[in-house]
């Protein structure tokens, strides 16, 4: 790797230029691996200009965790507080199941950085929403299908500027800065 500020060659690891002293950044190091080709899509994903991609896919995840929790909670709670009989037997196990969805696609979210969860988290989100208004005459579970877009748009961010690196092999000012 090169020093940014005068070229010269420094030692893997290095911290400090040899030659003109200059501090070597993570931005730095980013930069000299996009140069030579060799930037990996997880390096990618933590430059500093991808802090806000990274912290709203967190936040999306948080939410499908958060949903998940409540889901399973409430099913838990309604199996202790009320009579089982199969149908509520039925729905009880319903409910862990769609609580354990979330949860996988809370994970697969962020671990993931998926386009596809992103869009599937926002079309369940909303197909849960649209049969709860129709079994309640209430519209409920809104934070879901809003996590979904808010992940179709970040997700999709993300994999626009990989594939701009991709394809010119420079990094885009906007994942550096």
């Amino acid at each position: 790797m090169k020093c940014v500020g005068c070229g010269a060659e420094l030692e893997p690891g290095a911290l400090l230029c040899p030659s003109c002293g200059r501090v070597v950044s993570s931005e730095d190091v980013a930069k000299s691996k996009a140069r030579s080709g060799q930037l990996t899509k997880k390096e990618f994903y933590k430059l500093p200009g991808m802090k806000s991609c990274r912290g709203n896919i967190r936040g999306c995840a948080i939410i499908l965790y958060f949903c998940s929790g409540m889901t399973i909670l409430a099913s838990v709670l309604m199996q202790v507080l009320t009579s089982s009989s199969v149908m509520d037997g039925f729905q009880i196990s319903a409910s862990i199941i769609d609580g354990v969805l979330l949860l996988a696609l809370g994970l697969w979210l962020q671990f993931g950085k998926s386009r596809i969860c992103a869009i599937i988290t926002l079309c369940y989100g909303i197909f849960n929403m649209v049969m709860v208004a129709i079994a309640n005459g209430q519209v409920q579970g809104w934070l879901i299908p809003l996590a979904g877009g808010w992940a179709i748009a970040y997700t999709f961010k993300f994999h626009s500027l990989w594939r701009k690196y991709e394809k010119s092999g420079e990094l885009p000012d906007e994942a550096v800065k």
